[in-house]
């Protein structure tokens, strides 16, 4: 229902004579229509009809870092992914892309391991940023909870990401975790079950 007046705004706002307020109106829409997707994502929850299929998660992976480089931003990949994982491949791409995101937004970059085990599949997640407060470490899972230091609009954002992160990961039977890496940093751990 929120998506409509948003169109009608949009519509309403490309009539406007001064080009500059025009394009503030933009912005702000834009941000109204990614809290609205992501609220809707969130809500859905893992209840998706998508299929159980095999995913070739290094290559996954690999094409999520050349989109990255794209965009002038910095992913880095290691360790090796055995054989293909059994999951929904829309939303293991949505989760890494909210985990690498993430990285790289508030940590400058994204280290991305892998490893492999006839029992799990493990994706560490790491920046170079500041952390979070071992306190705030599940709180940030939480629906539209934001660090006050992430709160700008330079960084935009919903408070979302990773609570839609930790749901696919628990839809595949699997868990994420954060936790301050020893030299700074964060790491997000995403366990896969095989």
């Amino acid at each position: 229902d929120l998506k409509t007046p948003i169109t009608r705004l949009r519509l309403r706002t490309e009539l406007l004579d001064d080009p500059a307020v025009a394009a503030r109106f933009q912005a702000d829409l834009d941000e109204m229509e990614a809290m609205v997707q992501s609220t809707l994502d969130f809500m859905r929850g893992t209840e998706q009809a998508e299929a159980v299929v095999p995913v070739d998660v290094s290559a996954l992976l690999e094409s999520l870092q050349e989109d990255a480089a794209e965009a002038g931003r910095r992913v880095s990949i290691h360790g090796e992914v055995r054989q293909p994982y059994r999951g929904r491949p829309l939303a293991l791409k949505r989760c890494l892309v909210n985990l690498l995101d993430n990285a790289v937004k508030y940590g400058g970059e994204a280290r991305v391991g892998m490893s492999d085990s006839p029992a799990e599949l493990t994706l560490v997640v790491a920046d170079g940023g500041p952390g979070i407060p071992g306190e705030m470490l599940e709180r940030v899972f939480e629906p539209f909870f934001r660090l006050e230091s992430s709160r700008g609009r330079e960084t935009g954002g919903t408070g979302l990401g990773l609570g839609i992160a930790r749901n696919i990961a628990r839809s595949h039977g699997g868990d994420l975790v954060l936790r301050n890496a020893p030299g700074g940093g964060l790491e997000a751990v995403l366990s896969l079950p095989r």
